[in-house]
Parts: structure tokens; sequence; C-alpha cells
């Protein structure tokens, strides 16, 4: 029996505008400004200094990772205030919590720094329906890619891996992994063309996936 539903944060709740002004726009300006070099330089070498780090490890997530690998004089936080502006919920997202928060308790987990989860949460005024906020970067020194991160979230909530679902739009971190160790996931795909229990394309699906009306 389900008693906790899991959100992810980016691309699930909250749209990614936020997240990719600070690391496609403000941080390029910031290294092309001390470089010296066009905006559009300083992106194409930091997409693809970003890819090779990859979204599997914690560095990925972490800007005082790059802020330090870049010699960057800059309060990454001022940064995140910077952009607080873009933050801006799915229509879909208010809702659904609305609706589920009468039967379940609600969680937060995302591969986000903290710092990043906070000010969306803040910003939309979704903190209210959360009983727990999960990063599983800054709490768990780990990316979702890594089952154990599921594993700890129920331990610390202490419940049965079958009495949480998760719902997330990574196919691999959102679904597979949690799906490989028996926690029920349901992968939001915004773009999918067809639907059924285990995939939505708008979160308004989902309590009627849950058994609600």
């Amino acid at each position: 029996m389900i008693r906790y539903v899991s959100f992810d944060l980016d691309g699930t709740l909250v749209k990614t505008k936020f997240a990719d002004l600070f690391w496609l726009e403000g941080l390029p300006k910031m290294y092309a400004e001390k470089k010296g070099i066009s905006v559009e330089e300083a992106k194409s070498f930091l997409m693809k200094d970003y890819q090779s780090i990859g979204k599997d490890r914690i560095e990925w997530y972490d800007p005082s990772f790059w802020f330090k690998r870049y010699g960057l004089n800059y309060d990454w936080k001022k940064l995140i205030d910077d952009y607080r502006h873009a933050i801006e919920p799915y229509p879909d997202a208010l809702p659904t919590l609305e609706k589920l928060k009468e039967r379940y308790q609600l969680i937060v987990l995302s591969n986000a720094k903290i710092d990043f989860v906070e000010a969306e949460l803040e910003e939309t005024g979704f903190r209210k329906f959360f009983s727990k906020v999960f990063s599983s970067v800054s709490h768990f020194g780990m990316v979702k890619n890594n089952a154990e991160v599921y594993i700890k979230v129920c331990s610390v909530l202490g419940i049965k891996k079958e009495e949480i679902l998760h719902v997330g739009d990574d196919r691999v971190f959102d679904y597979e992994v949690p799906r490989s160790i028996g926690v029920r996931a349901i992968l939001i795909d915004r773009e999918a063309k067809s639907t059924n229990d285990c995939i939505i394309n708008s979160l308004n699906d989902l309590p009627s996936v849950l058994g609600i009306a």
C-alpha cells in the first residue's frame, strides 16, 4: 500500500528554465568575462567540460566544484538569487499536489543541490506540501543512478520500499533505478504520445493512476 509519493523537481514539478539559465547562461557569461572570450565560445567549452564529468557524478550538480574549477570569483549562491525570477512551476503541479496531499505524505527527491531545491520550493510556494525534502547529492553524497539513494530515503522515512511511489522525468534515475529494487515508479514524459500506469504525459493523470477520482 502506497503511503508516500516522492517527486523529482526539475522537469517534473518545476520547469527547467531556472536551472538552464544558471548552468547554460550565467556560468558561461562569467567564464567568458574571466577569459576574455565570447559567450558562445564559453558555452561551447563549458558544454564539453560538463559532458566530460557527466550527470552520473555528484560533481555535475555541485556549483562549488565548477566555480573552483574555473576560478570564478563570485558567490554561486548569489547566482541562484540572480535567476530566481525564472523559477516557474508546471501548471499541472499545483492541482496535483493539492489533490494528493489529503491521502499521501509527499516528499521531494532531487539530484539538485539543496540550495537549488529550497529556492525552487520557496518561489513556487510548494514547500508546504512536503513532509520531507531530499537532495541526493547534499544529503547522501550520491546521484539517483545509485539505488542506495532510494533505500536510504525509505530508511529515513521508516517505511518499506513497497510503501513509496516515485515520480520523475528521467527514465534511468527516476524510473529504471527505483523499479530495479522494488520501488514503484512512474515516468512523466510530457512528449509521450501514449500513456499507461507507468508512463504519463501530465501530472494531472497521476491521481487517476493512484485510484483517486
